[in-house]
């Protein structure tokens, strides 16, 4: 069966990538930061494949410094999914730039030396495209495609971190991420040109991610951002209900089926994926109404008011993602559904 190395395994976005190659017969060459014990990989879906030997875990260290040369040995696709997730207003260059550069580079450096590699796919992200100067609700009918970028320079961002500034319309830490989101993709598309173009490569631009966690979790309300808001919505009605920023989504299991379809149509290019707009505000409404056994439970907000809806907003076109992938999005209904019934039933198992 052919083999896939998809680094980061134990992420949330991650997870349910290598559950669909594992589905598809693919052996999977997971990565990890640090030693497989320290995961509790064995209350998730992927426990049986690495009891059968189909999942395979690899220890590489950090990101920034990895060392690839036993995991990527004998795949014929790389899904590079990991990349720091880091809000800190600290140090734009050296906490920021400078590890998702060398991260990004490094794994395909190595790729490019692999002659069985075939396909290469990047975890990008819509930080990298969308205009961070103006927030959502100034943005009425703005349209994105594949051709945007994130205008923010380097330099930009380097006096704002010198002055300890913050940005326009988001703050300085998010900015930051953005900005070395945009620079990592920039430096890979150069490497790719350097060595040739030895391979397909593609670059999946997603915008939020909201979606049911399959991942190896401590924790609910300490686990990745998308995972922390979603609980927090089911902790009673006079709850906060959060702002939402970014208001284009795409669920997490329509991302990773764009993973798998990019490596197998060997697919080159950048492809937006997004799966519609919403707001936290219509999540805990709709939750409501899908699942009235959580009244009680969910935050009551403003119930009806979605300023997506009222001022408008932008748009990530995915239109290429339906035609060269044959992506078709979840509905919000059967996101929404999901996600709530999987944090209760993680619940149950212990974990809050």
């Amino acid at each position: 069966m052919p083999a896939v190395l998809i680094t980061g395994v134990s992420g949330f976005l991650a997870a349910h990538v290598a559950l669909i190659f594992l589905e598809n017969g693919w052996t999977v060459h997971g990565t990890l930061r640090s030693d497989p014990d320290k995961y509790n990989f064995a209350a998730t879906p992927l426990a049986p494949y690495i009891t059968q030997g189909q999942l395979k875990l690899f220890t590489v260290g950090p990101l920034e410094s990895a060392d690839w040369t036993e995991a990527i040995r004998g795949v014929e696709a790389v899904v590079h999914t990991a990349s720091p997730v880091d809000f800190t207003p600290e140090d734009f260059v050296k906490r920021h730039l400078e590890p998702a550069v060398r991260g990004t580079v490094g794994v395909l450096e190595v790729a490019a030396g692999e002659s069985g590699v075939k396909s290469v796919v990047l975890t990008g992200s819509s930080a990298a495209s969308a205009d961070w100067k103006i927030p959502p609700e100034k943005q009425a009918g703005k349209v994105y495609t594949e051709d945007d970028w994130n205008p923010y320079t380097k330099e930009e961002l380097t006096k704002l971190s010198d002055e300890h500034s913050q940005g326009e319309a988001y703050p300085a830490g998010t900015l930051y991420y953005k900005g070395a989101k945009k620079y990592a993709e920039l430096a890979a598309w150069e490497l790719h040109e350097k060595h040739g173009k030895p391979w397909p490569m593609t670059v999946l631009v997603p915008t939020m991610f909201l979606g049911p966690p399959i991942h190896p979790l401590a924790s609910l309300s300490g686990s990745n951002l998308s995972t922390q808001i979603a609980y927090s919505l089911l902790a009673g009605k006079d709850a906060p209900v959060p702002d939402t920023p970014y208001p284009n989504y795409v669920d997490v299991r329509d991302i990773a089926r764009a993973h798998y379809e990019a490596v197998v149509r060997k697919t080159n290019g950048r492809f937006n994926i997004n799966g519609g707009v919403t707001s936290f505000q219509e999540v805990v409404d709709l939750g409501r109404k899908l699942l009235p056994e959580l009244d009680g439970r969910l935050a009551l907000g403003t119930p009806g008011k979605y300023f997506y809806k009222e001022v408008g907003t932008y748009w990530h076109d995915n239109t290429k993602s339906k035609e060269q992938l044959g992506l078709t999005y979840r509905s919000k209904e059967e996101t929404v559904k999901d996600t709530l019934t999987r944090l209760v039933e993680l619940e149950k198992q212990g974990l809050h």
